[in-house]
Protein backbone atom coordinates (compact mmCIF):
# COMPACT_ATOMS: atom_id res chain seq x y z
CA UNK A 1 0.00 0.00 0.00
CA UNK A 2 2.79 2.42 0.87
CA UNK A 3 4.31 2.05 -2.33
CA UNK A 4 0.85 2.68 -4.26
CA UNK A 5 0.49 5.53 -2.72
CA UNK A 6 3.82 6.95 -3.43
CA UNK A 7 3.65 5.79 -7.24
CA UNK A 8 0.00 8.05 -7.20
CA UNK A 9 1.51 11.05 -5.16
CA UNK A 10 4.29 11.02 -7.61
CA UNK A 11 1.52 10.68 -10.98
CA UNK A 12 -0.29 13.22 -9.45
CA UNK A 13 2.75 15.79 -9.31
CA UNK A 14 4.03 15.52 -12.74
CA UNK A 15 0.62 16.04 -13.95
CA UNK A 16 0.74 19.50 -12.12
CA UNK A 17 4.38 19.67 -13.08
CA UNK A 18 3.08 19.13 -16.69
CA UNK A 19 0.33 21.31 -16.52
CA UNK A 20 2.32 24.31 -14.69
CA UNK A 21 5.25 24.15 -17.32
CA UNK A 22 2.03 24.37 -20.50
CA UNK A 23 -0.11 27.11 -19.02
CA UNK A 24 2.65 29.72 -18.38
CA UNK A 25 1.09 32.71 -20.22
CA UNK A 26 -2.74 31.06 -20.31
CA UNK A 27 -5.34 33.91 -20.65
CA UNK A 28 -8.87 32.98 -19.60
CA UNK A 29 -9.81 32.86 -23.32
CA UNK A 30 -7.29 30.27 -24.32
CA UNK A 31 -9.85 27.66 -21.94
CA UNK A 32 -12.00 24.98 -23.82
CA UNK A 33 -14.79 22.87 -22.07
CA UNK A 34 -15.58 19.89 -23.34
CA UNK A 35 -17.73 16.57 -22.77
CA UNK A 36 -17.25 12.56 -24.36
CA UNK A 37 -19.03 9.54 -24.39
CA UNK A 38 -16.85 6.72 -25.44
CA UNK A 39 -18.15 2.95 -25.68
CA UNK A 40 -14.75 0.25 -25.27
CA UNK A 41 -14.55 -3.21 -26.04
CA UNK A 42 -11.94 -5.29 -23.67
CA UNK A 43 -9.79 -6.88 -25.91
CA UNK A 44 -8.40 -9.70 -23.83
CA UNK A 45 -11.21 -11.70 -24.21
CA UNK A 46 -9.67 -14.56 -21.95
CA UNK A 47 -11.91 -13.44 -18.85
CA UNK A 48 -13.50 -17.40 -18.47
CA UNK A 49 -16.03 -15.56 -16.21
CA UNK A 50 -16.70 -12.52 -18.21
CA UNK A 51 -19.91 -12.83 -20.82
CA UNK A 52 -19.98 -9.21 -22.07
CA UNK A 53 -16.76 -7.33 -22.94
CA UNK A 54 -18.23 -3.18 -23.72
CA UNK A 55 -18.13 -0.83 -21.47
CA UNK A 56 -19.30 3.08 -21.55
CA UNK A 57 -16.74 5.96 -20.56
CA UNK A 58 -17.72 8.78 -19.67
CA UNK A 59 -15.60 12.57 -19.15
CA UNK A 60 -15.38 15.91 -18.89
CA UNK A 61 -12.45 18.25 -19.85
CA UNK A 62 -10.69 22.11 -19.39
CA UNK A 63 -8.54 22.48 -22.28
CA UNK A 64 -5.59 24.73 -22.53
CA UNK A 65 -5.26 26.18 -26.13
CA UNK A 66 -1.37 26.75 -26.97
CA UNK A 67 -0.91 29.98 -28.62
CA UNK A 68 1.35 32.22 -30.61
CA UNK A 69 1.73 34.89 -28.56
CA UNK A 70 4.01 32.77 -26.13
CA UNK A 71 6.64 32.45 -28.78
CA UNK A 72 6.96 28.47 -27.78
CA UNK A 73 8.65 26.93 -30.69
CA UNK A 74 7.77 23.68 -29.46
CA UNK A 75 3.83 24.89 -29.32
CA UNK A 76 4.75 26.05 -33.62
CA UNK A 77 6.76 23.09 -34.14
CA UNK A 78 3.55 20.59 -32.70
CA UNK A 79 1.47 22.64 -34.60
CA UNK A 80 0.13 24.17 -31.37
CA UNK A 81 -1.69 21.52 -29.83
CA UNK A 82 -4.33 21.63 -27.08
CA UNK A 83 -3.33 20.53 -23.43
CA UNK A 84 -6.52 19.26 -21.33
CA UNK A 85 -6.88 18.37 -18.25
CA UNK A 86 -9.67 15.30 -18.03
CA UNK A 87 -11.77 13.62 -15.70
CA UNK A 88 -13.66 10.33 -16.59
CA UNK A 89 -15.68 7.05 -15.34
CA UNK A 90 -15.08 3.99 -16.88
CA UNK A 91 -18.69 2.14 -16.18
CA UNK A 92 -17.20 -0.91 -16.17
CA UNK A 93 -19.56 -2.04 -13.50
CA UNK A 94 -21.55 -2.97 -16.64
CA UNK A 95 -19.71 -5.71 -17.41
CA UNK A 96 -21.57 -9.50 -16.93
CA UNK A 97 -20.28 -12.57 -15.46
CA UNK A 98 -21.65 -16.11 -15.62
CA UNK A 99 -20.73 -16.27 -11.79
CA UNK A 100 -21.31 -13.85 -8.71
CA UNK A 101 -17.70 -11.59 -9.74
CA UNK A 102 -18.23 -8.25 -9.76
CA UNK A 103 -16.51 -5.14 -10.90
CA UNK A 104 -16.49 -1.41 -9.86
CA UNK A 105 -16.62 2.03 -11.89
CA UNK A 106 -13.28 3.16 -12.19
CA UNK A 107 -12.50 7.26 -11.73
CA UNK A 108 -9.60 8.65 -13.66
CA UNK A 109 -7.38 11.79 -13.64
CA UNK A 110 -5.67 12.62 -16.78
CA UNK A 111 -3.51 14.77 -18.51
CA UNK A 112 -4.24 15.01 -22.68
CA UNK A 113 -2.33 16.28 -25.48
CA UNK A 114 -4.01 16.47 -28.58
CA UNK A 115 -2.27 17.60 -31.63
CA UNK A 116 -4.17 18.29 -34.91
CA UNK A 117 -1.76 17.47 -38.17
CA UNK A 118 -4.45 18.02 -40.79
CA UNK A 119 -6.19 21.14 -40.46
CA UNK A 120 -8.42 23.30 -42.95
CA UNK A 121 -11.09 26.07 -41.75
CA UNK A 122 -13.62 23.38 -41.00
CA UNK A 123 -12.24 20.09 -40.59
CA UNK A 124 -9.15 18.84 -38.56
CA UNK A 125 -7.56 15.65 -37.26
CA UNK A 126 -5.02 13.95 -35.68
CA UNK A 127 -3.49 12.11 -32.46
CA UNK A 128 -4.06 12.19 -29.09
CA UNK A 129 -2.65 10.57 -25.85
CA UNK A 130 -3.64 10.49 -22.47
CA UNK A 131 -1.61 9.77 -18.98
CA UNK A 132 -3.08 9.99 -15.44
CA UNK A 133 -4.19 7.59 -12.29
CA UNK A 134 -6.94 5.84 -11.82
CA UNK A 135 -9.43 5.00 -8.63
CA UNK A 136 -10.83 1.42 -7.76
CA UNK A 137 -13.27 1.21 -5.52
CA UNK A 138 -14.07 -2.37 -5.46
CA UNK A 139 -10.73 -4.80 -5.51
CA UNK A 140 -9.55 -8.25 -5.84
CA UNK A 141 -10.95 -10.53 -2.78
CA UNK A 142 -10.30 -14.30 -2.83
CA UNK A 143 -13.08 -14.30 0.26
CA UNK A 144 -16.49 -12.28 -1.23
CA UNK A 145 -14.90 -11.79 -4.94
CA UNK A 146 -12.60 -14.24 -6.39
CA UNK A 147 -13.12 -14.05 -9.92
CA UNK A 148 -11.95 -10.11 -10.09
CA UNK A 149 -8.72 -10.98 -10.85
CA UNK A 150 -8.31 -7.77 -12.88
CA UNK A 151 -7.20 -4.97 -10.63
CA UNK A 152 -6.03 -5.54 -7.12
CA UNK A 153 -4.95 -2.09 -6.11
CA UNK A 154 -7.02 1.26 -5.12
CA UNK A 155 -4.86 3.08 -7.35
CA UNK A 156 -3.65 2.65 -11.03
CA UNK A 157 -1.61 4.34 -13.44
CA UNK A 158 -3.92 5.07 -16.46
CA UNK A 159 -2.51 5.59 -20.21
CA UNK A 160 -4.66 6.30 -23.39
CA UNK A 161 -4.24 6.81 -26.87
CA UNK A 162 -5.54 7.35 -30.37
CA UNK A 163 -6.85 8.86 -33.54
CA UNK A 164 -9.76 12.00 -33.49
CA UNK A 165 -11.49 13.52 -36.38
CA UNK A 166 -13.46 17.13 -35.76
CA UNK A 167 -15.55 19.76 -37.54
CA UNK A 168 -15.34 23.09 -36.91
CA UNK A 169 -18.99 24.69 -36.37
CA UNK A 170 -18.51 28.28 -36.30
CA UNK A 171 -15.50 29.72 -34.32
CA UNK A 172 -16.21 28.55 -31.08
CA UNK A 173 -17.72 25.11 -31.34
CA UNK A 174 -16.49 21.52 -32.41
CA UNK A 175 -17.68 18.20 -32.81
CA UNK A 176 -15.79 14.83 -33.10
CA UNK A 177 -15.06 11.06 -32.77
CA UNK A 178 -11.96 9.80 -32.02
CA UNK A 179 -11.03 6.18 -31.96
CA UNK A 180 -8.66 4.97 -29.32
CA UNK A 181 -6.21 2.28 -27.08
CA UNK A 182 -6.62 2.51 -23.16
CA UNK A 183 -5.02 0.69 -20.26
CA UNK A 184 -5.44 0.51 -16.80
CA UNK A 185 -2.47 -1.41 -14.50
CA UNK A 186 -1.00 -0.96 -11.08
CA UNK A 187 2.19 -1.83 -12.64
CA UNK A 188 2.88 -5.07 -10.81
CA UNK A 189 2.64 -2.91 -7.29
CA UNK A 190 0.31 -6.05 -6.30
CA UNK A 191 -1.41 -9.29 -7.30
CA UNK A 192 -3.48 -10.34 -9.15
CA UNK A 193 -3.07 -7.62 -12.33
CA UNK A 194 -4.66 -9.10 -15.51
CA UNK A 195 -5.12 -5.25 -16.17
CA UNK A 196 -7.70 -3.72 -18.26
CA UNK A 197 -6.93 -2.90 -22.34
CA UNK A 198 -9.58 -1.54 -24.32
CA UNK A 199 -10.19 -0.23 -27.13
CA UNK A 200 -13.12 1.63 -28.43
CA UNK A 201 -14.98 4.81 -30.66
CA UNK A 202 -16.24 8.09 -28.59
CA UNK A 203 -17.84 11.12 -29.79
CA UNK A 204 -17.06 14.16 -28.40
CA UNK A 205 -18.23 18.44 -28.39
CA UNK A 206 -16.11 21.22 -27.19
CA UNK A 207 -16.87 24.91 -26.49
CA UNK A 208 -13.91 28.02 -26.76
CA UNK A 209 -14.44 30.66 -24.84
CA UNK A 210 -13.13 32.65 -27.64
CA UNK A 211 -12.97 32.49 -31.44
CA UNK A 212 -10.46 29.89 -32.86
CA UNK A 213 -8.74 32.07 -35.58
CA UNK A 214 -7.64 29.39 -38.09
CA UNK A 215 -5.10 31.73 -39.88
CA UNK A 216 -3.51 32.36 -36.67
CA UNK A 217 -2.83 28.76 -36.03
CA UNK A 218 -1.73 27.85 -39.51
CA UNK A 219 1.03 30.71 -39.87
CA UNK A 220 4.81 30.03 -39.67
CA UNK A 221 6.57 31.77 -37.10
CA UNK A 222 9.69 30.47 -37.30
CA UNK A 223 10.36 30.92 -33.27
CA UNK A 224 14.44 30.77 -32.31
CA UNK A 225 14.58 27.35 -31.73
CA UNK A 226 17.47 26.60 -29.42
CA UNK A 227 18.55 23.03 -29.12
CA UNK A 228 22.01 21.03 -29.48
CA UNK A 229 21.88 18.76 -32.60
CA UNK A 230 24.25 15.66 -31.97
CA UNK A 231 24.61 12.34 -30.38
CA UNK A 232 23.68 12.72 -26.60
CA UNK A 233 24.69 10.08 -23.83
CA UNK A 234 22.68 9.30 -20.52
CA UNK A 235 23.89 6.87 -17.62
CA UNK A 236 20.11 6.43 -15.76
CA UNK A 237 19.90 4.43 -12.47
CA UNK A 238 16.12 2.99 -11.92
CA UNK A 239 14.49 1.21 -9.34
CA UNK A 240 11.09 -0.16 -8.39
CA UNK A 241 9.39 -3.18 -6.85
CA UNK A 242 7.30 -5.58 -8.16
CA UNK A 243 4.85 -8.94 -6.87
CA UNK A 244 6.08 -12.09 -8.90
CA UNK A 245 3.50 -13.88 -10.89
CA UNK A 246 5.52 -17.26 -10.35
CA UNK A 247 4.86 -17.19 -6.49
CA UNK A 248 1.23 -16.03 -7.09
CA UNK A 249 0.73 -19.07 -9.23
CA UNK A 250 2.26 -21.24 -6.52
CA UNK A 251 0.93 -20.31 -3.39
CA UNK A 252 -2.33 -18.52 -4.18
CA UNK A 253 -3.88 -19.39 -7.29
CA UNK A 254 -3.73 -22.81 -6.54
CA UNK A 255 -4.77 -22.90 -3.31
CA UNK A 256 -8.76 -23.98 -3.43
CA UNK A 257 -9.30 -22.79 -0.13
CA UNK A 258 -10.76 -19.48 0.44
CA UNK A 259 -9.49 -18.36 3.41
CA UNK A 260 -5.71 -19.80 2.99
CA UNK A 261 -5.75 -18.09 -0.58
CA UNK A 262 -6.76 -14.86 1.09
CA UNK A 263 -3.78 -15.57 3.82
CA UNK A 264 -1.82 -16.53 1.24
CA UNK A 265 -2.19 -13.33 -0.72
CA UNK A 266 -1.58 -11.31 2.20
CA UNK A 267 1.35 -12.56 2.73
CA UNK A 268 3.09 -11.97 -0.49
CA UNK A 269 6.07 -9.44 -0.82
CA UNK A 270 6.57 -7.13 -3.01
CA UNK A 271 10.53 -7.76 -4.07
CA UNK A 272 13.17 -4.21 -4.93
CA UNK A 273 14.26 -4.24 -8.84
CA UNK A 274 17.18 -2.10 -9.91
CA UNK A 275 18.44 -0.69 -12.93
CA UNK A 276 21.53 0.86 -14.68
CA UNK A 277 21.44 1.97 -18.27
CA UNK A 278 23.49 3.72 -21.07
CA UNK A 279 21.79 5.26 -23.38
CA UNK A 280 23.69 6.70 -26.81
CA UNK A 281 21.07 8.62 -28.79
CA UNK A 282 21.04 11.03 -31.82
CA UNK A 283 18.86 14.24 -31.54
CA UNK A 284 18.37 15.14 -34.92
CA UNK A 285 15.34 18.06 -34.46
CA UNK A 286 14.13 19.87 -31.60
CA UNK A 287 11.45 17.30 -30.77
CA UNK A 288 13.12 13.86 -31.69
CA UNK A 289 15.93 11.87 -30.76
CA UNK A 290 16.46 7.99 -31.60
CA UNK A 291 19.29 5.99 -30.55
CA UNK A 292 20.09 2.59 -28.56
CA UNK A 293 20.15 1.96 -25.20
CA UNK A 294 22.00 -0.91 -22.93
CA UNK A 295 19.79 -1.93 -20.12
CA UNK A 296 21.27 -4.10 -16.64
CA UNK A 297 18.72 -5.13 -14.69
CA UNK A 298 18.84 -6.54 -11.13
CA UNK A 299 16.58 -8.49 -9.70
CA UNK A 300 16.32 -9.40 -5.74
CA UNK A 301 13.43 -12.07 -5.73
CA UNK A 302 15.61 -15.15 -7.33
CA UNK A 303 15.35 -17.39 -4.56
CA UNK A 304 11.94 -16.99 -4.18
CA UNK A 305 11.13 -17.34 -7.78
CA UNK A 306 13.06 -20.85 -7.66
CA UNK A 307 11.53 -21.90 -4.52
CA UNK A 308 8.03 -21.39 -6.16
CA UNK A 309 8.69 -22.45 -9.58
CA UNK A 310 9.32 -25.59 -7.45
CA UNK A 311 5.91 -25.99 -6.32
CA UNK A 312 4.17 -24.50 -9.28
CA UNK A 313 6.40 -26.37 -12.19
CA UNK A 314 8.03 -29.09 -10.49
CA UNK A 315 11.60 -30.21 -9.98
CA UNK A 316 12.48 -31.87 -13.17
CA UNK A 317 11.25 -28.33 -14.79
CA UNK A 318 13.96 -26.52 -12.91
CA UNK A 319 16.27 -28.65 -12.65
CA UNK A 320 16.41 -28.45 -16.20
CA UNK A 321 15.82 -24.90 -17.28
CA UNK A 322 18.84 -22.41 -17.24
CA UNK A 323 19.40 -21.14 -13.71
CA UNK A 324 18.52 -18.26 -12.15
CA UNK A 325 20.56 -15.33 -12.55
CA UNK A 326 19.90 -11.81 -11.01
CA UNK A 327 21.16 -10.01 -13.45
CA UNK A 328 19.71 -9.53 -17.54
CA UNK A 329 21.59 -7.50 -19.86
CA UNK A 330 19.35 -5.87 -22.10
CA UNK A 331 19.62 -3.55 -26.22
CA UNK A 332 16.96 -1.30 -26.51
CA UNK A 333 16.13 0.83 -29.62
CA UNK A 334 15.31 3.78 -27.53
CA UNK A 335 12.98 7.17 -28.87
CA UNK A 336 12.35 10.77 -27.37
CA UNK A 337 10.54 13.42 -28.11
CA UNK A 338 10.71 16.50 -26.13
CA UNK A 339 8.61 19.59 -24.75
CA UNK A 340 10.62 22.38 -23.11
CA UNK A 341 12.83 20.07 -20.71
CA UNK A 342 10.10 16.94 -20.64
CA UNK A 343 10.56 14.10 -22.70
CA UNK A 344 8.67 11.13 -23.71
CA UNK A 345 10.78 8.15 -23.30
CA UNK A 346 10.44 5.12 -25.12
CA UNK A 347 11.89 1.55 -25.51
CA UNK A 348 11.90 -1.30 -26.87
CA UNK A 349 14.34 -4.12 -26.17
CA UNK A 350 15.50 -7.84 -26.20
CA UNK A 351 17.26 -10.06 -23.39
CA UNK A 352 20.79 -11.51 -25.05
CA UNK A 353 21.03 -12.69 -21.61
CA UNK A 354 18.54 -13.79 -18.95
CA UNK A 355 18.25 -16.29 -16.77
CA UNK A 356 14.84 -17.15 -15.08
CA UNK A 357 14.46 -20.31 -14.26
CA UNK A 358 11.65 -22.46 -16.57
CA UNK A 359 11.06 -22.01 -20.17
CA UNK A 360 9.68 -18.59 -20.85
CA UNK A 361 7.15 -20.35 -23.02
CA UNK A 362 5.66 -22.65 -20.20
CA UNK A 363 5.84 -20.00 -17.81
CA UNK A 364 4.01 -17.52 -20.44
CA UNK A 365 1.06 -19.95 -20.70
CA UNK A 366 0.51 -19.79 -16.98
CA UNK A 367 0.51 -15.92 -16.96
CA UNK A 368 3.69 -15.20 -16.31
CA UNK A 369 5.17 -13.26 -19.89
CA UNK A 370 7.86 -11.38 -17.90
CA UNK A 371 9.97 -14.38 -18.91
CA UNK A 372 9.81 -13.68 -22.38
CA UNK A 373 12.49 -12.62 -24.43
CA UNK A 374 11.39 -8.81 -25.52
CA UNK A 375 10.59 -5.89 -23.05
CA UNK A 376 9.13 -2.10 -23.30
CA UNK A 377 9.87 0.97 -21.07
CA UNK A 378 7.75 3.97 -21.46
CA UNK A 379 7.49 6.61 -19.18
CA UNK A 380 8.24 10.71 -18.93
CA UNK A 381 11.58 12.72 -17.85
CA UNK A 382 12.07 16.01 -16.51
CA UNK A 383 15.46 17.39 -17.41
CA UNK A 384 17.10 20.05 -15.07
CA UNK A 385 19.31 22.24 -17.62
CA UNK A 386 20.83 24.41 -14.76
CA UNK A 387 21.83 20.99 -13.18
CA UNK A 388 24.12 19.53 -15.83
CA UNK A 389 20.77 18.34 -17.31
CA UNK A 390 20.44 15.95 -14.74
CA UNK A 391 16.61 14.25 -15.26
CA UNK A 392 14.68 12.58 -12.99
CA UNK A 393 11.59 10.31 -14.31
CA UNK A 394 9.40 7.19 -14.12
CA UNK A 395 8.73 4.65 -16.42
CA UNK A 396 6.32 1.21 -16.74
CA UNK A 397 8.30 -1.72 -17.67
CA UNK A 398 6.22 -4.70 -19.49
CA UNK A 399 6.18 -7.78 -21.64
CA UNK A 400 4.03 -8.05 -24.07
CA UNK A 401 2.07 -5.04 -22.57
CA UNK A 402 1.90 -6.84 -19.19
CA UNK A 403 3.85 -4.67 -16.85
CA UNK A 404 6.51 -5.65 -14.96
CA UNK A 405 7.27 -3.00 -12.36
CA UNK A 406 7.03 1.08 -12.17
CA UNK A 407 10.39 2.67 -12.20
CA UNK A 408 11.59 5.66 -10.35
CA UNK A 409 15.22 6.98 -12.03
CA UNK A 410 17.70 9.40 -11.77
CA UNK A 411 20.12 10.20 -14.67
CA UNK A 412 22.39 12.61 -16.22
CA UNK A 413 22.78 13.73 -19.95
CA UNK A 414 26.37 13.76 -21.13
Amino acid sequence: MKQVITSVLAVIALIISVTSANAQGVRSSDLSFSAQGWYGYDIEKTRPNLTSFGYMNYEVAVGIQTNPENKNPFAEAFGFPLINIGMSIARTSNFQFSDQTHFPDLYSLYGSFERSILKTKYVSAGYLLNFGVTYNPGRYDPVNNPGNNWLSSPFMAYFGAGVFGKVHIGKRWEAGANVMFRHFSNGRLSLPNEALNAIGVGIFARYRLSDYEYDKYTKKYNFERNWDKGMQYMIVFGGGVHTCMAEWNAYVESEPDPVKKAEAAASLKAHPKFSLSFDAVYRYSMRYATGLGLDLFYSTNMDALEKSDRVFYGDQAVDNSPGYNPLSVGIAVVQEVYWRNFAVHVAIGAYPYRHKGVNGAEAKAAGDRERGWHYEKAGIRYYFPKLGDTFVGFAIKSHSIKAEYLEFSIGVRI
